[in-house]
């Protein structure tokens, strides 16, 4: 899977979804944190405030973005297309309430984007120019 981002003014709304955490299953057994859709999202923690990903041929090099909580942290994003792409980050991919949209820009460029804290959860993000097309997961603990 791949993922994309698209742009604008970011705002923030309180997190009412799914918290990625070890979910007790049986007494003594556990499962992996998950996202969303319930894809494992072990392997996708947060290390550190500055955040990458490149946007190239409408995909995103990484399907899950990680992200401290409740400290703002900054994405650099590289869209090395000429097409115009941003990121937004959801509550999930068919939310309508945006918590962080960055500006649409066409490449090939790096736009730096600075954003506000965020609760724990886990969210989506995607291009809202191709969202069926450049997706992820958006994890912040």
């Amino acid at each position: 899977m791949s993922l994309s981002s698209c742009g604008g003014d970011g705002g923030q709304i309180e997190n009412t979804g799914a918290r990625a955490s070890t979910v007790p299953d049986a007494p003594g057994t556990t499962r992996p944190p998950t996202d969303h859709v319930g894809r494992p999202t072990s392997d996708c923690s947060p290390s550190g405030a500055a955040l990458s990903i490149t946007v190239s041929e409408t995909t995103f090099d990484k399907d899950c973005l990680a992200a401290p909580a409740s400290q703002p942290f900054t994405i650099s994003y590289d869209n090395k297309d000429p097409t115009a792409h941003n990121i937004a980050v959801l509550e999930s991919h068919t939310a309508t309430d945006v918590l962080y949209r960055a500006d649409i820009f066409r490449g090939p460029r790096t736009e730096t984007f600075r954003v506000p804290a965020l609760r724990p959860g886990t969210y989506a993000f995607h291009c809202e120019v191709h969202p069926s097309q450049m997706s992820g997961t958006f994890v912040v603990r």
